[in-house]
């Protein structure tokens, strides 16, 4: 059943990952400044900028509602309806004007597209649980990721080039991207999901259940009585708003400090790190496949230290070659975190949980995500007047939010490992 499906995944996600690569978050925060730069005060420019970058994380926090509309639906007709939504919003990006108008409409669209595509994401995790079997679902998943990340990079490249060279041709770009994507969801309807007649049964009683339908006060009850997972969720809290806090802030040190193109940032902050993505996701598969996700997010996390570390010093005057080894440094990030997001929660949830704890985690991503981005660019600029020429260093708090997550994650590996032992038998 898997090999019969797994081209058919494969042709979707590589079809739709063309449209979705358009309002990836530093893609659209670097259209964002590009285009609208002098449409608003620099205030509500930098406001745009960190929402649009932002909406990729804090989008999730509606996944709790998908979570629970999907119980006893049809996963696949679902699916495509969420792709199509997104990637009409996508669409909507070729008929915006320029102006304040415009800079509000873009961002509610790729808001829009980016809450859409979170429920795609609630549901893909179900689809590939089911579909793929548990001891190749790491390599399967990561050679989708892969491919994902290829596309997107290669759309969010075109879209940089545009808009510094024949700004003009955007509205085609954005007709041809969508249409690209919605070929793909029209054509993912012919997927076929093993055992779907009995999961919508057993999902249509988990509706009557109130432990198992998905909501808040289930994501706090799941939190409160499984520790662990807690402990996992409060290290994932630290180290990912680190991550998150990065993108937008630098992408304005990238263009004012350092006076880059827009196709510049978006190499450095979106093309590059998806090139790293595939050619490092199958050596974190290969890792994962062998491991529980503590264990694997306790060297993962190591990655993303790295890259913000380099970042830091390419942005205070390391240049170029700093900043290129960040971008690589992060697409390798990228890679594991590609792996943990998607497949990490099974590790903890019992099979009928999966949508739940898989709910917690990215609700919890939602939160953090509405907030860093506004708390990168708002410290950014705090800096810039207080020490002006000096802002580049408020980007050291991500770097010691990442360092105090991979910390956190280190203990909880020992505490983890302290545990297996004590089960063993004498």
């Amino acid at each position: 059943m898997a090999g019969a499906q797994y081209p058919k995944e494969l042709a979707n996600w590589a079809l739709v990952s063309v449209g979705i690569g358009a309002v990836e978050g530093a893609v659209a925060a670097a259209l964002v400044r590009a285009r609208f730069a002098d449409a608003a005060s620099p205030l509500l420019v930098d406001l745009a900028m960190a929402l649009v970058a932002g909406a990729p994380a804090y989008a999730n926090l509606a996944s709790f509602l998908f979570a629970a509309h999907q119980l006893g639906r049809d996963k696949i007709q679902w699916t495509v309806r969420w792709q199509s939504l997104a990637l009409c919003a996508v669409l909507g990006l070729a008929l915006v004007p320029g102006g304040g108008f415009g800079l509000l409409a873009t961002v509610l669209l790729v808001i829009t597209a980016r809450v859409a595509w979170v429920g795609v994401i609630t549901l893909r995790a179900v689809v590939w649980r089911r579909n793929f079997p548990d001891a190749a679902r790491a390599r399967l998943a990561s050679r989708l990721s892969a491919l994902n990340a290829i596309l997107m990079a290669a759309s969010g490249a075109l879209l940089g080039w545009l808009l510094g060279h024949a700004p003009g041709a955007m509205p085609w770009f954005f007709v041809s991207v969508a249409g690209i994507g919605l070929f793909g969801a029209w054509r993912y309807r012919r997927l076929r999901l093993r055992g779907h007649g009995l999961l919508r049964e057993r999902e249509q009683q988990a509706r009557l259940d109130r432990d198992l339908r998905p909501s808040l006060s289930t994501f706090r009850r799941v939190l409160a009585e499984d520790p662990v997972y807690r402990q996992y969720m409060q290290s994932m809290f630290l180290f990912g708003t680190g991550n998150l806090m990065l993108p937008a802030p630098l992408l304005i040190v990238l263009s004012e400090r350092l006076m880059l193109s827009p196709f510049e940032q978006v190499l450095l902050v979106g093309t590059l790190p998806l090139v790293m993505l595939p050619l490092a996701i199958g050596a974190w598969a290969r890792y994962y496949d062998r491991v529980h996700i503590i264990e694997f997010r306790s060297v993962h996390s190591w990655s993303f230290v790295s890259a913000s570390a380099a970042f830091v010093i390419g942005c205070a005057g390391g240049g170029i070659p700093f900043l290129v080894l960040g971008s690589l440094l992060l697409g390798v990030g990228l890679a594991g975190g590609q792996l943990g997001w998607n497949l990490g929660h099974n590790d903890f949830s019992k099979p009928e949980q999966a949508a739940l704890y898989m709910g917690v985690h990215v609700t919890l991503t939602g939160m953090r995500g509405l907030a860093a981005p506004l708390i990168g660019v708002s410290l950014y600029r705090g800096s810039e007047w207080l020490w002006p020429g000096h802002g580049h260093w408020s980007l050291l708090l991500a770097v010691a939010l990442n360092v105090s997550g991979a910390l956190s994650f280190l203990r909880l590996r020992r505490e983890y490992r302290a545990r297996r032992a004590s089960e063993q038998p004498a």
